[in-house]
């Protein structure tokens, strides 16, 4: 970055982009990249937040630069005027997000008039229409609980809710509790994404700082598929997880590669339109987004394409 004043040009160094997640399996390769990178060459600064409302709020305040999250939290972004830009799929979950029963029900239709535990947000609401849809109910048969992902085992526990809609690692706890999982998002494949977005004043202003964290991403899942257990202890360590566990949470999504992300995000209708679509008419209906978000206007595949061999 080349910086000029009255005493002539200097230059800058580029600076570290500030990164906010939380603890969900699909961002683990972020936490790999600090294992496989020097500090001094991985210009990636995670900040880690107990929750995905957190992290918000931390992209709204400009304490961070970009942010692992859902697709709806992105839109939800991009409806309060932060300019974000999808980047990355980070991982489209193909079972790690599900509804836990308790043990007294017994299937999905037995969800009828009981207490199902319920984050306020787009996935949530999207996953618990979906598992109502296939058990052949709609929302006024089932008692809605609002519940924080912090607050699921312990409601879960105490029996103050039948069911819960929840996603990993929280769903490896809860079945290891002797919970059922009645409904997933394998019955649903393609629905729940997650996705890297960056402002786009970063982006603009430090390409090569984004493109070098794209390419540590692509490194960590190379990493991953080719060494599993070197990439395992670490990945582990920040879920909260044994290794064996992470393993299981990990198989309940799929990680896109390099020419996948190239399919769901670039050229003239990415793949990742349609769902996008879907779900930003859902939020609409469910009054999480008050006004339509041009989802197209989101995607950002220049610095992914950049990348090509």
């Amino acid at each position: 970055l080349l910086v000029c004043g009255v005493t002539g040009c200097v230059m800058e160094p580029e600076p570290t982009l500030r990164l906010g997640t939380n603890v969900w399996p699909g961002y683990a390769p972020l936490y790999l990249a600090h294992v496989l990178h020097p500090a001094d060459t991985l210009p990636l600064h995670l900040v880690e937040y107990q929750s995905s409302t957190e992290v918000l709020r931390a992209f709204r305040n400009n304490a961070i630069d970009a942010a692992a999250l859902t697709l709806d939290e992105a839109m939800l972004l991009a409806e309060s005027g932060e300019d974000p830009r999808i980047l990355l799929v980070l991982d489209v979950s193909m079972g790690a997000d599900a509804l836990i029963a308790r043990g007294a029900v017994k299937n999905l239709r037995a969800i009828k008039g009981r207490r199902v535990g319920v984050e306020n947000g787009a996935v949530g609401a999207y996953m618990l229409s979906r598992a109502l849809q296939a058990a052949g109910l709609d929302m006024r048969e089932v008692h809605i609980v609002p519940l924080t992902v912090a607050e699921h085992e312990d409601a879960f526990a105490r029996g103050t809710v039948d069911a819960v809609i929840t996603f990993e690692p929280v769903r490896t706890r809860l079945l290891a509790r002797g919970g059922r999982s009645l409904f997933d998002s394998e019955q649903i494949p393609g629905e729940i994404v997650d996705v890297l977005v960056v402002r786009k004043s970063f982006l603009d202003h430090h390409p090569v700082v984004v493109r070098n964290v794209l390419r540590a991403w692509f490194r960590s899942l190379d990493h991953y598929r080719t060494q599993p257990a070197a990439a395992l202890p670490p990945m582990a360590a920040f879920l909260g997880l044994t290794e064996t566990e992470t393993q299981r949470a990990l198989a309940g999504m799929h990680l896109p590669d390099f020419k996948e992300n190239l399919v769901l995000l670039a050229g003239t209708s990415p793949t990742l339109g349609v769902p996008a679509q879907r779900l930003s008419a859902l939020m609409l209906q469910q009054q999480l987004l008050y006004r339509p978000v041009e989802t197209a206007g989101l995607f950002h595949s220049a610095t992914l394409e950049s990348l090509a061999p």
